[in-house]
C-alpha cells in the first residue's frame, strides 16, 4: 500500500469515527430534550377516547373507545378512565369521534318497566318546559287542535296524557321553524316512559296538533278530576 492509499484509508476511518461521535451527540441531545419535556409535563395517566360517533341515549361499549395516555396534570376527576365506569350508562347527547370521555357526557340508562316504551318528542322550550321540568318530574301533556274548516270539528285543547313520568330532558336546540306563530324557535327533547297506547296518543298529537305543552303536576293526587278537554263550538251558520 503506497502512502497515498494509506492517507485515504486514514481519512475514511476518521470520517467514520466523526460520524459515530455526531450520532451519539444527537442521541444524547434528543434524550435530554425528551427528559426535559417529560419533567415539565409530569406523569401520564390513562383515559378513554371515542373511536366512533355515538348518538344520544345510545350505550357506549368497549369497541367504541380506546385507552390513551395524556399528561395527568391536564386531567381532572371528571375523566372516564375505564370501560367499567360506562356500565349501565348511555350518551347524554351526540358524541363525536376523538372526544375524551367525561362523566358529564354519560347518564344512567333509563330503566323501563315490562311493556313500557321509551319515546322522545320535541317540546317548545319557552312554553313547554321553561327549565322546570326535569328527569323524574310528573307531568300532564296537553295538545291544541285547530278547527277543521267546513266541518263540525271545533278548536280544542285536550289533555292526552295524565301523570306520566319524564325520564330525561335534553339540551335546548334550534327547531328550524321559529317563524311559526306561537313558537320560540327553540325546542327541548323530552323523553317519557309510556305504555303502547300512550305512545300512540302522544305520536298522533305530536304529528297533528298545533302545539304540545307540559304541565308539571304537584302532589300525589288531584283534589278533583280535571276536565280532559275544552272545545270552542263554532256558531252554526245558515
Amino acid at each position: 500500500m503506497n502512502p497515498r492509499q494509506r492517507r485515504g484509508v486514514l481519512l475514511m476511518i476518521l470520517a467514520g469515527l466523526g460520524a459515530i461521535v455526531v450520532f451519539v451527540m444527537v442521541l444524547g441531545y434528543v434524550g435530554n430534550v425528551r427528559a426535559e419535556a417529560q419533567a415539565e409535563v409530569g406523569e401520564y395517566t390513562r383515559v378513554l377516547q371515542l373511536q366512533s360517533r355515538v348518538e344520544a341515549y345510545q350505550p357506549i361499549n368497549a369497541a367504541s373507545v380506546r385507552e390513551v395516555q395524556i399528561p395527568k396534570r391536564w386531567t381532572t376527576d371528571a375523566f372516564v378512565r375505564s370501560v367499567a365506569e360506562l356500565q349501565g350508562k348511555v350518551a347524554s347527547g351526540p358524541l363525536p369521534p376523538g372526544a375524551y370521555l367525561q362523566h358529564g357526557m354519560v347518564i344512567e340508562a333509563p330503566i323501563l318497566k315490562p311493556g313500557q316504551r321509551e319515546i322522545a318528542i320535541m317540546i317548545d322550550a319557552e312554553t313547554g318546559v321553561a327549565g322546570k321540568v326535569m328527569p323524574g318530574s310528573i307531568v300532564d301533556v296537553y295538545s291544541t287542535f285547530d278547527a277543521v274548516p267546513n266541518s263540525r270539528n271545533a278548536a280544542c285543547a285536550v289533555r292526552i296524557l295524565s301523570r306520566v313520568q319524564v325520564i330525561d330532558v335534553g339540551q335546548q336546540r334550534a327547531s328550524g321553524d321559529g317563524k311559526q306563530p306561537g313558537t320560540s324557535g327553540q325546542v327541548v327533547p323530552v323523553t317519557f316512559a309510556l305504555d303502547a297506547g300512550q305512545v300512540l296518543d302522544l305520536t298522533y298529537a305530536e304529528s297533528f296538533s298545533r302545539k304540545l305543552r307540559l304541565a308539571l303536576v304537584g302532589g300525589t293526587a288531584d283534589l278533583r278530576t280535571p276536565p280532559s278537554q275544552q272545545c270552542r263550538v263554532p256558531t252554526a251558520t245558515r
